[in-house]
């Protein structure tokens, strides 16, 4: 079956699955404030985190700020790549890019 391709042109972070949403993110650990910056044209979506790189609290902190922010609960956002780099790849379980991406960009 050939893939009909998406009905809208995707930021090049985020890509859908059947089991949810994958994120690509550039993580600035001990930040002022925990927030969002959502540029359609970056490779990864950047997210200012207030936590510390150290002992995995600022992964602690990634998913639980990024559930927050897309009003999922916390157990199903994941860290499946990056865990000692500030480039990270996250899955979001059980959503779709429609739901995500408006919520990063409000």
């Amino acid at each position: 079956m050939a893939s009909n391709g998406s009905r809208m042109s995707l930021p090049k972070y985020v890509q859908e699955t059947d089991q949810g949403v994958i994120l690509a993110i550039r993580v600035q650990p001990r930040a002022s404030n925990n927030e969002i910056i959502a540029d359609l044209a970056d490779e990864q979506l950047k997210v200012r985190i207030t936590a510390p790189p150290v002992d995995s609290a600022a992964n602690k902190a990634l998913t639980k700020f990024i559930a927050k922010s897309l009003d999922v609960p916390s157990r199903t956002v994941s860290l499946i790549r990056g865990d000692k780099n500030r480039s990270k790849v996250l899955f979001i379980a059980n959503t779709d890019v429609a739901s995500v991406l408006a919520k990063i960009h409000k």
